[in-house]
């Protein structure tokens, strides 16, 4: 996944987060590799609308791979850690599979 946050800003944490992958698919991810370049701190989340739980939280302007647990056919979301909006920068995102645990 990659988000242009200028064409799509990352809500502020006063807002519900922006679905960025509807279904992950068939296979777990057991880990998220990341690029950010916005600099600011991005909440990721899962499940179904108005029930998100926070999962992990990326970005800083790193680079970096997160462990975490994401299910099979899961709903990811981003927000912003803070009550402004992300609208410059770009994230990179790629959910590792299983095997990596």
């Amino acid at each position: 996944m990659v988000l242009n946050t200028t064409a799509t800003p990352i809500p502020a944490s006063t807002s519900a987060p922006l679905q960025v992958i509807d279904n992950i698919g068939n296979v777990a991810a057991y880990a998220l590799s990341y690029i950010d370049s916005t600099g600011d701190y991005i909440g990721v989340y899962i499940g179904p609308a108005g029930s998100e739980t926070l999962v992990c939280v990326i970005g800083g302007g790193v680079a970096s791979i997160v462990p975490a647990v994401f299910a099979a056919r899961t709903r990811i979301s981003l927000r912003s850690m803070t009550t402004v909006p992300i609208t410059t920068g770009y994230l990179f995102c790629t959910f590792l599979g299983q095997g990596l645990r």
